[in-house]
């Protein structure tokens, strides 16, 4: 029996240093998931991001168990962003039957007046 375990998921803004007229970053963090099928969708107030985000996948091999992380990183421009948006990051993990696991945040505060 292949044994499955779902992802952990973490949503990190990069908001250190944004300038006037830069983009803003999001970082999509899912940990110690197995096996390795797993899709990463962007939404931006409920709407997918048509922006490809830059994906880094990792195997661990500590122990018996081996699992992996994904990383995804999003660049929206400020402008996106200074309108209040909400930014979604959805996992489907797609060996396992239940639903997708995502996480939400809003606007980096504080910077952007």
């Amino acid at each position: 029996v292949q044994q499955v375990i779902p992802p952990n998921i973490n949503l990190y803004p990069l908001c250190e240093g944004v300038e006037e007229g830069s983009k803003v970053g999001l970082l999509c963090i899912l940990s110690g998931f197995y096996p390795d099928t797993l899709s990463v969708e962007w939404l931006l107030d409920g709407k997918a991001v048509t922006t490809s985000p830059v994906q880094r996948k990792l195997q661990s091999v500590e122990g018996e168990e081996k699992t992996f992380s994904l990383s995804s990183q999003l660049e929206l421009d400020r402008s996106q962003w200074t309108q209040g948006s909400e930014v979604t990051c959805k996992a489907t993990h797609n060996a396992a039957q239940g639903p997708p696991v995502s996480r939400t945040t809003s606007i980096c505060s504080g910077g952007f007046q």
